[in-house]
């Protein structure tokens, strides 16, 4: 399932005029396990380890029992490798969220209710990516699942933790909404060999501007 990409989507530091993300938390790829880069540069071999966390907030802050989403590379990585390994704490698993290219998405369960505090901004560790020969300046974008469980919830989503419920929530709004002009949501945007990460937008995807905002520095 290859995709084409935009100028104005591949552009680091470019506004993106047509993501717009609710204020239910979101699903992010780091550099580092604290959850704090959100864009960095690779080894000199194209190696790096990269930690996918769920940040909670609104609907979701008391918690989450599960998630599922996909990490699209953009534009895709030709010759570079992805390995996923997701969290030991999932009782369900399914599928790989890397796409490179070619489709993806993971539907992922925990045995429990994950949280910290019961507050919003809470970090819930999904799993890691291993990536190989990845040398070229790319973005890092986590969107809708395309193996998705439930088509109502076209859109990046966390499930709460009302067992045996297991409300979903998006995380961005639903693919196919008006507001989105026929783009695909997303939910947040990682700047991967970036020439100078000073001024590269990455992070949380707002709302409010309907741009990639970078949102550096303001991870706890």
């Amino acid at each position: 399932m290859n995709r084409a990409w935009s100028g104005a989507a591949l552009g680091i530091g470019l506004s993106v005029q047509t993501a717009i993300a609710a204020p239910n938390g979101y699903i992010a790829v780091f550099s580092d396990n604290l959850g704090t880069r959100c864009c960095f540069s690779t080894h000199a071999d194209g190696s790096e380890r990269m930690y996918v966390y769920a940040v909670t907030g609104g609907a979701s802050a008391a918690g989450i029992s599960g998630a599922e989403f996909r990490v699209a590379v953009g534009p895709p990585a030709a010759g570079a490798t992805f390995l996923w390994i997701p969290t030991s704490d999932l009782s369900v698993s399914l599928g790989n969220p890397v796409d490179n290219g070619m489709g993806g998405g993971a539907s992922l369960l925990f045995d429990q209710c994950q949280t910290q505090t019961g507050l919003a901004g809470d970090k819930v560790k999904l799993g890691e990516i291993y990536a190989r020969d990845l040398t070229t300046e790319h973005k890092l974008v986590v969107r809708t699942s395309d193996t998705l469980t439930n088509r109502q919830f076209a859109c990046p989503s966390v499930t709460l933790c009302d067992g045996p419920v297991f409300t979903p929530v998006c995380l961005t709004l639903k693919k196919g909404d008006s507001a989105l002009h026929s783009e695909e949501p997303a939910a947040f945007v990682s700047a991967v060999n970036s020439p100078s990460c000073s001024g590269t937008s990455c992070g949380f995807v707002a709302a409010e501007a309907q741009s990639w905002t970078a949102m550096k520095g303001l991870y706890r």
